[in-house]
């Protein structure tokens, strides 16, 4: 095969193929690589030192798999590199915080403030920026989409579906699996890890470019020849839209409540999904479970006088967000975000995972 050699490197002037993605001769391109790759390998190193000298800070946001979420400024696409510098919490000014109203969101603290309700973040940038920033090829640490309690906390409710197929009494003969609705579901990732175990996800959220990609990205349709779980998204805010939709076994709202305002609206919100007999009643054998979580301001490195993360509007104590929830659930377990059983007052856990049956 014969290449045209219109194109010259702009280094050395050689002539090279016009097919060549760019203006350098392969021994200037091999050069520019390497220097390029030692830069990398120097803001990695810098990246590292400034870890070391802040270990001892238990409040410096440090992105591994046993400390508390940190926001980012997500940037376009083309300036996506700058997320390998360390993250930068964001700072609320005084005059847009607000002091709880304790006696409806269940916050026991009188000096506690919250944020205002907000738009949420670009989700599907903070999943690709949480991908990249999790990137780290010397660890041999893959990258993910979501952020690690989050993550674990999909893929314990997977675990956890499974269990229950297993355990039904026409298994193995029929396998039966659960109809879950994702509520909040973002950019869909999550929805994605609980359709391996399930007959039906539905992804809602209100953001409609959240929903666009989830549907591009993850929607299955069944195809009425064999076998096939089926995923769909739709636009759908949970607090505006009154229709009574579907009943489903599952109902998961991961790393949501605490976005919300009115959390007794929104959780008389979610009771439409729940499963009941002929006669309105939800005591029923497989009754619909309920997943909420949450950040648990017991753990040490959590703020204790306001929410950090500025689309938090609150954040709630394991005791106090079980107290919420034993208002409008007969039965609340409290798991961490691995699905493990733990007291209601611990302090060791930064996010907490509730599991709740029977809706009042």
């Amino acid at each position: 095969m014969s290449y045209e050699l219109n194109k010259k490197c702009e280094v050395c002037a050689t002539p090279i193929p016009d097919d060549f993605g760019n203006f350098l001769c392969p021994e200037h391109y091999q050069m520019v690589s390497e220097m390029n790759e030692q830069k990398q390998k120097e803001i990695e190193e810098q990246k590292e030192a400034e870890l070391l000298k802040n270990e001892a800070n238990p409040t410096h946001p440090v992105n591994t798999e046993s400390v508390a979420p940190v926001e980012v400024d997500i940037p376009a696409p083309e300036s996506i590199n700058i997320l390998k510098e360390p993250l930068v919490l964001h700072e609320i000014p005084r005059d847009i915080e607000e002091k709880c109203d304790h006696s409806e969101c269940g916050i026991l603290d009188p000096n506690y403030l919250e944020n205002p309700d907000m738009e949420d973040k670009n989700q599907i940038l903070a999943n690709l920026a949480q991908f990249i920033y999790s990137h780290d090829p010397a660890k041999k640490r893959a990258g993910k989409l979501l952020w690690y309690p989050q993550r674990n906390m999909y893929i314990f409710i997977r675990n956890y579906a499974r269990s229950k197929i297993m355990s039904h009494p026409q298994y193995p003969k029929q396998i039966w699996k659960p109809h879950i609705v994702d509520v909040g579901c973002g950019s869909g990732v999550g929805s994605n890890v609980m359709s391996q175990e399930a007959h039906f996800v539905w992804g809602i959220d209100k953001n409609e470019w959240s929903i666009e990609f989830a549907r591009e990205a993850f929607t299955r349709e069944r195809n009425n020849i064999y076998y096939s779980g089926q995923v769909t998204f739709d636009v759908f805010d949970i607090m505006v839209d009154t229709r009574q939709i579907a009943q489903f076994d599952f109902v998961v709202a991961i790393e949501v409540i605490e976005h919300i305002k009115d959390v007794n609206k929104f959780l008389t919100a979610l009771k439409r999904f729940t499963r009941k007999n002929k006669q309105g009643d939800c005591h029923i054998p497989n009754a619909t479970e309920f997943f909420f979580s949450t950040p648990n301001r017991n753990f040490h490195k959590i703020r204790k006088d306001r929410p950090e993360n500025i689309y938090h509007v609150r954040e709630w104590t394991s005791q106090e967000f079980v107290a919420l929830l034993e208002r409008h659930f007969e039965k609340v377990e409290l798991m961490n975000q691995k699905g493990e059983l733990v007291a209601v007052d611990t302090a060791a856990d930064e996010v907490v995972l509730a599991k709740c049956i029977y809706p009042k």
